[in-house]
């Protein structure tokens, strides 16, 4: 399962907020923000049924599954700035594991930015790197859209990096 923990998300946003919470934010444009921020595994649990425990019948040999994971995010790579924590499920869909439905959301927690970002998407959970939608937000990320492009994630990983691309 290459998406893992990981998944995908972390965000900070809004105006001078951006750039604030990481180095590599761009500039606003149109009230468009980009910029990078870093989850770190520290917990995720995978949920495998048994063959019987479904309805109709899973098929022998399924990896239907689901996991779920609760990580820090950081402003840095070096984990210097927790500026939130997502948690995420994430449900593998297909007998040979490789599409899966994702589901979050992020708490914010630095100064200057408070609120939650919730994504979700089908995601391809044999590939460390994707994309998937912003679907909207509270507090400082109200109204917001957008996509969150992760690389890096899966069971062995310890880091996934997060380009969020975001409009509020």
């Amino acid at each position: 399962m290459g998406i893992c923990a990981a998944a995908v998300i972390a965000v900070a946003a809004g105006g001078a907020g951006a750039a604030a919470a990481s180095p590599s934010a761009t500039s606003p444009k149109n009230g468009e923000h980009t910029f990078t921020v870093y989850s770190h595994m520290v917990e995720a649990h995978v949920l495998t049924p048994c063959s019987t425990c479904a309805t109709p019948t899973l098929a022998a040999g399924s990896k239907v599954s689901a996991e779920y994971v609760d990580d820090p995010v950081f402003s840095q790579a070096t984990n210097t700035q927790q500026i939130g924590q997502e948690a995420l499920v994430i449900s593998i869909v297909s007998s040979d594991a490789s599409v899966a439905l994702l589901n979050g959301a992020v708490t914010f927690t630095a100064p200057g930015l408070s609120g939650e970002l919730t994504v979700e998407g089908e995601i391809d959970a044999l590939d460390s790197s994707g994309a998937v939608a912003i679907t909207g937000g509270t507090g400082s990320f109200r109204g917001a859209k957008g996509e969150v492009d992760y690389s890096g994630a899966g069971l062995r990983s310890t880091e996934t990096t997060l380009v969020i691309h975001l409009a509020i």
